[in-house]
């Protein structure tokens, strides 16, 4: 069952975050970027429920998030709300931040995962338009060209907690983290048509053992590893005595915020374990760093710092091809941690205002799948390559920065570049 601890004892605050009302609004607010790219939304975790007619939305009280369990811990400890956790928020931020470093590594992880050069190309088809359904049976393809017979047992959470939504959710985390070893096209066709940790003790056992075959992806992916370690470890360890002052040090420890007034504000807890890679791939932990300015020590395992302007997205994006009875239009899939959603919490002791206020809040993950503009996409990547191009040729002139004409015209490429790149 559920076990919920006692981390601090002052009352829990009203939660301010802003409800989303539209699958739309969720998705400019959790992804900017994805939503200025987005044509037309073609379905999401957020739609109506075409079986009972609820709406996810309606029901709830979700914020958009561009990290929804980073910033939910980084927002209750802060200020002052109940947490809930559920394995699939922990594995689902593991998995965004694996998908950073392997696409960043492609080339070398490749043989590790696959026997083929290039990108193979994979189709599904089906007479239902679900496309969550459909990327579920993409990963059917992947595990089947893929040298790991168990890679896609290892993705897929088998909680208690795991919901239809959690799987098409780690479906299409698998199809980002092996977008540069395969495409994807969906075909339709016609046819007949506090803190609370969620779940049992042993689905975090399960958790735990997941993070055991991460070292085989290389050096920085073992680092990686081992700073997951204790911070799992204390989460089954949560289950056994939560009252343990040991267990509620380890989560009055989870953000460990320094800075704040004008300067910028930093995490140093252990959360910082789930922000090891920027969405480039590029670590955000150094071993010198860390040992010179340390943040969380957990069974001698130092933790690094990460500025709240730097915390890592967690959510990936994957580009689809769908041929809807020869109709073929390009489309991406969306798909991780990308809001946090606030609960009620009647009658708590010590909260400032009775009678059920939003007090509680927990990561909320989902997925969209929306059309996009192919000849706008080949368009700005165009571009992109020239301005690449007069960039590097510029950085090639000897003492460029010193010509005044020439250093104007590279900040400016530089911007161009950085605009383009963003949109």
């Amino acid at each position: 069952m559920p076990v919920t601890l006692s981390v601090a004892k002052h009352g829990a605050e009203q939660w301010r975050g802003v409800k989303a009302t539209t699958a739309e609004k969720l998705l400019e607010g959790s992804s900017a970027r994805d939503y200025r790219r987005c044509v037309k939304l073609v379905q999401s975790s957020f739609d109506e429920n075409t079986l009972d007619g609820t709406h996810l939305l309606e029901k709830n009280h979700i914020t958009p998030s561009d990290n929804g369990l980073v910033r939910a811990v980084y927002a209750a400890y802060s200020h002052h709300h109940h947490l809930i956790i559920r394995p699939e928020d922990v594995w689902f931020a593991i998995l965004s931040q694996l998908g950073f470093y392997i696409n960043a590594h492609a080339e070398e992880l490749r043989s590790y995962f696959v026997s083929h050069e290039g990108q193979k190309e994979l189709e599904v088809k089906s007479a239902i338009r679900d496309f969550g359904h459909l990327a579920v049976e993409m990963t059917e393809q992947i595990q089947a060209n893929v040298n790991d017979p168990a890679l896609r047992e290892w993705i897929f959470p088998a909680f208690s907690t795991t919901t239809p939504s959690d799987t098409i959710v780690s479906a299409i985390l698998m199809m980002g983290v092996m977008q540069k070893y395969f495409s994807y096209t969906m075909m339709l066709m016609c046819g007949i048509p506090t803190v609370t940790l969620l779940g049992e003790r042993d689905d975090w056992v399960l958790l735990l053992s997941k993070i055991d075959k991460i070292p085989e992806l290389g050096e920085e992916p073992t680092q990686f590893a081992t700073l997951l370690r204790p911070v799992l470890e204390h989460f089954v360890a949560t289950f056994d005595n939560p009252s343990d002052p040991d267990i509620v040090d380890f989560w009055g420890r989870s953000v460990h915020r320094e800075g704040g007034g004008s300067g910028p504000t930093y995490l140093s807890g252990w959360i910082t374990a789930l922000c090891f890679w920027d969405v480039d791939g590029k670590p955000l932990h150094h071993k010198e760093v860390v040992n010179n300015r340390p943040g969380c020590d957990l069974k001698g395992v130092l933790y690094h710092r990460v500025d709240t302007d730097s915390i890592p997205s967690g959510f990936t994006t994957v580009p689809v091809k769908v041929n809807d009875n020869g109709h073929e239009f390009n489309t991406t899939m969306v798909a991780g941690l990308v809001g946090i959603q606030a609960s009620v919490t009647p009658d708590d002791e010590g909260s400032k205002e009775k009678g059920g206020s939003l007090n509680t809040i927990q990561p909320v993950a989902g997925w969209w799948m929306y059309e996009t503009d192919p000849a706008g996409e080949a368009a700005r990547q165009k571009e992109m390559a020239e301005l690449k191009t007069e960039i590097d040729s510029i950085k090639k002139t000897a003492d460029w920065h010193q010509d005044s004409q020439l250093s104007d015209r590279y900040w400016t490429l530089q911007g161009r570049y950085r605009e383009l790149e963003n949109f």
